[in-house]
């Protein structure tokens, strides 16, 4: 068709619902507003019906003249086709959407309760909706239905479930959306805090005045009163929109059958990478801020890559609000920075001073763990990749299963690494798997785990005591070391793909001190064949490293490395400087030496032989100075 003449059609068609001509003939005799006086129950009997006649009257008076502004516009708007005929004006029939009619609200009741407990939502005029469209599709199926016009929104914190909504309070001040929206008021009820019988009278107030689309917000935190709103999930002119979260909706909603049974169930995904793209960049004209389509493409692959606490569109734009502050055009190294800052994990070129913390990173960890050079050359080369981006993201970044007796540094380990690397002890998340030796602790320990990789997708990870957990806890874990990710029980996705795994376990020890220098795949084999651990679970690490017993020379360094930590601290918190000589090394190492509990004997004798004789010095009277321990 005639791009002219396809714009002439919509224009005509705007300007007969611009002033909501069909609507006003329908009620051109209502009552001004359909007032029917609700707050007047104190007049007398004449009174009341002076102010009805009045409210006639006066409702007809405005409507009318309404309806003759409405038809002269539409004449002269059907009088301009020769000029759309002759010039190939375009104007979308969108476009037109996006204007407001008049008149409309003539011909509702008002909502004095209701107005003083909730609040009009509407979007901006340029707002656009990205990666939608199905759900739009759905909620208008669901609100133009002759009964149970009711619409539940299913789906994550910051998915767009509000952003869908306030577009819906600017389609229903248009008259030329779809009918069940379109001169309709999309109204937030504000149930914190309201009254059974204010609640009651809000819904009343909306059910009556026949233009209201009511929205509540986390209905599973009302669950009291489902019983007073399921009577007006079935009122003629009033359409309720709610939302939920995906937990809740499994947790809370599905107990509730028949409330449920009068809702259009619609889910909300979050948005994909080129609609998040498309969201940032309107998002982006809409604030004001100058920035270019590299720096938006860094924000959503960095967001995807550190921020999982969030779905998209929330956590790219929470982002590009924080960039918003910088009042400049914003760049790549912008946004690097920022999400650097807000995550607190390096990101983009390795600096200077990482560059020195990478390349000295395993002969640093040597120094303070002794006799494990495998362990530590392994998981110090699995940062390496993982910080110059060279590391396969279908999979954690390293996972390692740490083998040996106890006390022979696998804790310790994964506690140096987390500090040389990370700055901080604390970036080591632990996992004490004993608490999760029974079946019904599955729920917990994924959720557990799931959010705090949430907090921080940077982080190395820590199961402690691997063998004691349940066989169904170590299955899920199949799915993180295969898969890099963990799927909750309401189906939302943790991600591992930037963390370190490391797991511990005391399997197979006897074997390790019988004889320290077993083959690794022999030692295997053994935990396999006492049904220890599944071959498929053991073939998911990448590595799987043996800690052998401390002979005496490597417990005479552990001994050097604590005396020397302990002096540190001493000289620091009371200024006595403690004399470390050969004799009182092979005094605590000779006290402290176990093959079978390795380095944890040290402690121990550290504490008797030293620890006690500076404790006596102290309270002797003595401050600063120096101590030598014979």
């Amino acid at each position: 068709m005639h791009p002219g003449i396809e714009s002439w059609k919509n224009l005509v068609i705007y300007a007969f619902n611009a002033f909501s001509i069909p609507l006003l003939f329908k009620t051109l005799f209502s009552p001004w507003k359909m007032d029917k006086d609700t707050t007047g129950s104190h007049l007398s009997f004449i009174e009341k019906a002076v102010f009805l006649i009045f409210s006639r009257i006066l409702g007809f008076v405005a409507r009318t003249v309404l309806i003759i502004a409405g038809l002269i516009f539409s004449v002269c708007i059907i009088l301009t086709f020769p000029i759309f005929f002759l010039l190939p004006i375009k104007i979308s029939r969108d476009y037109l959407q996006n204007l407001k009619s008049v008149g409309a609200s003539l011909s509702y009741g008002d909502t004095y309760t209701l107005n003083a407990h909730s609040h009009d939502v509407i979007s901006f005029k340029s707002q656009k909706i990205y990666g939608k469209e199905k759900a739009l599709r759905m909620i208008e199926r669901g609100l133009s239905k002759d009964t149970n016009h009711n619409v539940l929104l299913v789906g994550e914190n910051g998915v767009g479930k509000s952003t869908l909504i306030s577009y819906l309070g600017h389609l229903g001040q248009s008259g030329l959306s779809f009918p069940g929206i379109h001169h309709h008021r999309v109204v937030e009820l504000l149930v914190e805090g309201l009254s059974v019988p204010l609640f009651s009278k809000c819904l009343e107030e909306a059910a009556s005045a026949g233009n209201v689309i009511l929205v509540i917000e986390n209905i599973h935190a009302y669950e009291t009163l489902y019983e007073s709103l399921l009577p007006y999930l079935e009122k003629p002119h009033l359409g309720i929109i709610v939302t939920t979260d995906l937990s809740s909706y499994d947790q809370v909603l599905k107990n509730h059958s028949e409330f449920l049974s009068k809702f259009e169930k619609v889910d909300v995904a979050g948005a994909n990478e080129q609609d998040t793209i498309a969201i940032l960049t309107d998002s982006a004209r809409q604030l004001g801020i100058s920035i270019n389509r590299e720096a938006i493409l860094e924000i959503v692959r960095l967001a995807d890559r550190l921020i999982n606490n969030q779905p998209e569109p929330a956590r790219s734009l929470s982002i590009l609000e924080e960039l918003k502050t910088l009042r400049k055009p914003i760049n790549i190294l912008d946004v690097r920075q920022i999400v650097s800052d807000k995550t607190n994990m390096p990101v983009g070129d390795i600096g200077g001073d990482e560059k020195k913390v990478l390349m000295g990173l395993e002969a640093a960890m040597k120094k303070k763990i002794i006799g494990q050079d495998e362990a530590v050359k392994d998981v110090s080369e699995a940062l390496k990749r993982l910080r110059t981006g060279i590391a396969d993201h279908s999979k954690p970044a390293g996972s390692f299963l740490f083998l040996g007796p106890t006390g022979v540094g696998k804790t310790y380990t994964a506690k140096i690494l987390a500090e040389s690397y990370f700055g901080r002890k604390n970036a080591m998340i632990r996992f004490d798997m004993s608490e999760f030796s029974l079946s019904e602790s599955v729920n917990l320990f994924t959720d557990r785990l799931a959010a705090v990789i949430e907090e921080m997708p940077l982080s190395l990870v820590f199961f402690d005591e691997l063998e004691k957990s349940n066989v169904l806890v170590r299955n899920l874990l199949l799915q993180v070391l295969d898969e890099g990710r963990l799927t909750r029980s309401s189906g939302r996705e943790a991600s591992f793909k930037d963390a370190i795994i490391i797991a511990t376990s005391n399997a197979g020890s006897a074997e390790i001190i019988e004889n320290p220098q077993i083959e690794k795949k022999v030692l295997v084999s053994h935990l396999i064949q006492k049904n220890i651990f599944a071959p498929e679970f053991l073939n998911r690490w990448s590595s799987i490293v043996l800690f052998k017993p401390l002979d005496s020379s490597e417990v005479r360094k552990v001994t050097s490395l604590m005396l020397t930590e302990f002096a540190e601290r001493l000289l620091a918190d009371k200024k006595i400087t403690l004399v470390i000589t050969d004799a009182l090394i092979n005094k605590v190492s000779s006290a402290g030496f176990d093959p079978e509990f390795g380095a944890r004997p040290i402690k121990r004798a550290l504490e008797e032989i030293v620890e006690n004789k500076v404790a006596e010095y102290i309270i002797a009277g003595n401050t600063g100075g120096s101590i030598k321990i014979l």
